[in-house]
């Protein structure tokens, strides 16, 4: 009989989430190649990253939990785009007053918070290179990405919290697509942390290198509107 998920992670079925994490932290630090002399059982590495891809998600692991007799993961469901909300074409001082509106109350507080997750990552990254396998370091680390999670959702909340004007939709499709880069690369500095694979690592540096980039054109074209 094959390996529950659970025993995989070498947890009980009723562990709660940080349990779950600690003890794949655990077993991906155990078995990780820098560990053992650059060897490692790669099935095993696959199966302990596949455990942890069902039960560190809550609707995945309440469906395997569902059909617990499976022992299958149960792929992601692919999410759809946010829709950018737009308003019909105005003109005048209505426009003006609505694009003033939207700059102060929407690009420019995404913009700072975009900043507060970019800016300190080179200094979090030259602070974990000192050991990346010493636990107080990478503590610090994944403070650091927690926070940038926080970050995210204040900025999706601000991002929907009015329709941009039609006048200036490209700015606002470029602010999501920088949004968007933000995100992922955030979602590849997790999971460096959860297995310490520094080709995520790499990944998200170059994810928010992208997003600074767009970030700049983006506020040339902001500026030209003022």
């Amino acid at each position: 009989m094959s390996e529950t998920h659970y025993q995989v992670l070498q947890v009980s079925p009723q562990a709660t989430a940080d349990e779950i994490k600690q003890s794949y932290r655990r077993l991906a630090k155990k078995f990780h190649p820098d560990v053992n002399g650059g060897k490692a059982n790669a099935d095993l590495i696959i199966k302990i990253n596949a455990a942890y891809e069902v039960l560190g998600d809550q609707q995945q692991r309440r469906a395997y939990d569902y059909l617990s007799d499976s022992g299958v993961a149960i792929p992601r469901q692919q999410q759809s785009a946010a829709h950018i909300p737009r308003r019909p074409r105005t003109v005048g001082r209505e426009l003006d007053e609505e694009l003033i509106l939207w700059l102060n109350q929407v690009y420019q507080p995404i913009n700072r918070t975009i900043n507060w997750i970019i800016k300190p990552l080179k200094t979090q990254i030259h602070e974990l290179s000192a050991d990346p396998f010493d636990d107080e370091l990478m503590g610090n680390f994944e403070a650091y990405v927690t926070q940038c999670h926080q970050h995210l959702q204040k900025i999706d909340k601000i991002f929907h919290s009015m329709p941009n004007p039609s006048l200036i939709a490209e700015i606002a499709a470029n602010l999501y697509y920088t949004i968007n880069q933000v995100s992922d690369g955030v979602k590849e500095l997790n999971f460096y942390i959860m297995n310490y694979d520094e080709s995520y690592l790499h990944d998200g540096i170059e994810m928010f290198k992208i997003a600074a980039q767009l970030q700049k054109e983006t506020n040339k074209k902001v500026k030209s509107y003022k």
